[in-house]
């Protein structure tokens, strides 16, 4: 028996009994998951490490914490704008972003964004691109991405005349176009170790490609600004940035989003880290027990009005028995008239939350005719 243990220990390699993990969609985040992320702002000390099989990266004494945050994932139902990325069944709130929240798509095959809503002077907006996150399953050598992906990041209005009198027209609005290239790839296993714990874990690096185009709309034509124009803009025609990002992921059921993410140069240089802090927790949105809130008439026929105590922003949304979205609004006042005049007869369910996220109220009312 010490014979054939000894010359298996040969064959394999006395680290093979260390073997690589697989990630799958059971080891990342889900709705009512909170995971706390510290953030080293100014690393030192601090490199990606190597690749290949059974390394080991320990971090534990070079990460600081320069500040944290929580990141609330829910079911994306009911939130702002919801219903502009339909396949999404995630949302992410982050608490350091007051008016934002990320959607995204979690299955058997993947995590991925699908874009973001974010509230400015009381209007909430939706911007949709598609980012691939991780795919399902993975393990070192799974790779991924390749194909630039186009979407627009917004139109602005500008009625902007570059010359005044002369032979240019006025800039009606412009626009920018972004193309975005990812391409991933798991390239080592091994055991990273952080202020947090050790885990066995995998290594992903990523690299993002952008490429920016900002393009005006003059005489109904839309064309690429001119350089003289990007410079009154204070823009450019076309900008060119890289992200590269390291991230260790593991199986282990204390992490439900990567261990460690870093941001670093092509010369290696790591320009900041984020590191989870804690076990996820799991909750229930936090509920603020001491805002009142009425709604009347209840049943309704033609209008509910909602009023609330609670002085700050916040978002109403009213989804159906089925859980269609019926309506969705942010507000400031401390009273919103709702109209229900398209709803059929039946129950309807109504939410009412603050810019993080957090539910400030919730309950019913009967629509009846």
């Amino acid at each position: 028996m010490k014979k054939l243990l000894l010359s298996l220990i040969i064959l394999f390699g006395i680290n093979s009994f260390n073997a690589q993990i697989t990630v799958n969609s059971t080891h990342v985040v889900d709705a009512g998951v909170d995971v706390i992320q510290a953030h080293d702002t100014i690393p030192t000390g601090v490199t990606i490490g190597s690749s290949g099989a059974n390394q080991t990266w320990d971090f534990s004494t070079v990460l600081d914490d320069n500040g944290q945050d929580t990141l609330k994932f829910r079911n994306a139902v009911g939130y702002p704008k919801a219903t502009d990325f339909p396949l999404a069944n995630l949302v992410l709130i982050d608490t350091q972003e007051d008016s934002s929240w990320i959607y995204l798509t979690k299955n058997a095959l993947g995590l991925a964004v699908l874009g973001i809503a974010q509230t400015q002077d009381g209007n909430t907006s939706s911007t949709q691109f598609s980012t691939v996150i991780l795919t399902f399953p993975s393990t070192m050598g799974t790779s991924f991405g390749g194909t630039p992906v186009v979407a627009s990041l917004g139109q602005f209005p500008l009625g902007f005349d570059p010359d005044g009198p002369g032979p240019s027209g006025v800039i009606d609005s412009a626009r920018i176009i972004r193309s975005t290239t990812v391409t991933s790839n798991i390239d080592a296993w091994g055991n990273v170790i952080t202020p947090f714990g050790t885990f066995a874990s995998l290594r992903q690096i990523v690299s993002e490609e952008t490429i920016d185009s900002t393009f005006v709309l003059e005489g109904g034509t839309w064309s690429l600004v001119s350089p003289t124009l990007a410079a009154l803009l204070n823009t450019s025609p076309v900008e060119y940035d890289t992200t590269r990002t390291a991230r260790w992921w593991t199986d282990d059921a204390n992490s439900k989003l990567p261990l460690v993410e870093m941001d670093y140069e092509s010369n290696g240089t790591v320009n900041n880290v984020d590191w989870q802090k804690s076990s996820p927790t799991l909750n229930v949105t936090e509920m603020a027990t001491d805002v009142k809130v009425e709604l009347y008439p209840n049943p309704t026929k033609n209008n509910v009005l909602i009023s609330t105590s609670y002085l700050g922003n916040k978002v109403v949304s009213v989804v159906d028995a089925t859980g269609k979205l019926m309506f969705e609004q942010a507000y400031r006042e401390n009273t919103i008239d709702i109209s229900t005049q398209h709803y059929s007869n039946g129950i309807y369910f109504y939410t009412i939350q603050d810019l993080k996220g957090n539910v400030l109220h919730s309950s019913k009312f009967i629509v009846a005719r």
